[in-house]
């Protein structure tokens, strides 16, 4: 029994020893006085400082004084004071890992203003492409009838000027005949071959499809030939050659970087109505 009261009577002493430290060391905290917005605030004890500390008031930054101290210091270099201050924040977040730019299409790519087309989506947007059509169609007979529809080779070349407009040549060619009855029974065959030069100014609303409107001016020479119906041929002779000129609007579409078809219709002396097929091909190679 003995043995028994003195073994709590140990554990008391040992609990009450540690008791009033840790009381000591609480009652310790008191008299600090607080730098808070530049204004010195206090005297503080424990549960004020604790206050201060979860109000974001006070951290290890901030200054403290009290009695027996030379000067203001910072509370995170007072070990009393440690327990109390907010633990440091977590580390600051990696940078944003910024992904590289998406790199530019064929079709994005910028194109100096000197070398732009009407709302940037003509298929030769650049000044170094040459247009070649071939096509057939269908034209006026001047009463004659038609032996060969026209046929027509042209090509456009894009000016080197911001202003959407080419420049081309065109050259025609088509056969028209009429029958003489008896008692001449004869047959006249009358071929024209045009040439000419034609302006053209693009308007450009989708991509790859080239639409335009423009003139052709130039010259038909005309050749006439005179057969009989045997078999015999009275010789060639020259027809009425005249002047060509003519207004037309058209489309080209372009099914690959290269190759497109397009329809052209307008008034012509040899044409009406012009389809075929075009390519776009560069004028010389870049360096």
């Amino acid at each position: 029994m003995r043995k028994t009261v003195i073994f709590f009577l140990i554990i008391g002493i040992i609990l009450f020893n540690s008791g009033g430290s840790v009381f000591a060391q609480t009652a310790n905290l008191t008299g600090y006085y607080v730098n808070v917005g530049g204004q010195s605030t206090g005297p503080h004890d424990t549960a004020s400082l604790r206050r201060l500390v979860n109000q974001g008031q006070l951290n290890s930054d901030t200054l403290v004084w009290k009695e027996g101290m030379r000067n203001w210091v910072k509370a995170g270099t007072v070990t009393e004071l440690k327990p109390l201050l907010a633990p440091a924040g977590p580390p600051p977040l990696p940078a944003a890992q910024v992904p590289p730019p998406i790199p530019e299409s064929p079709a994005q790519k910028t194109v100096p203003p000197e070398q732009q087309w009407f709302n940037s989506y003509a298929p030769g947007l650049e000044t170094n492409n040459i247009f070649v059509n071939a096509g057939i169609g269908y034209g006026p007979t001047k009463g004659y009838n038609m032996a060969f529809p026209p046929v027509s080779v042209s090509v456009d070349v894009k000016l080197p000027i911001t202003t959407p407009i080419t420049l081309g040549a065109i050259a025609v060619f088509n056969r028209w005949k009429y029958s003489i009855p008896l008692p001449y029974n004869m047959d006249v065959s009358i071929t024209n071959i045009g040439i000419g030069v034609r302006g053209m100014y693009h308007f450009n609303f989708m991509n790859n499809l080239d639409t335009y409107a423009g003139i052709t001016l130039g010259w038909v020479f005309q050749n006439a030939s005179v057969s009989h119906s045997s078999g015999i041929s009275y010789g060639d002779y020259a027809g009425n050659s005249f002047f060509l000129w003519g207004a037309n609007i058209g489309a080209r579409y372009f099914f690959t970087e290269t190759f497109g078809a397009y329809a052209e219709l307008g008034y012509s002396g040899l044409q009406y109505l012009n389809v075929g097929l075009t390519m776009k091909l560069p004028l010389s190679r870049k360096n």
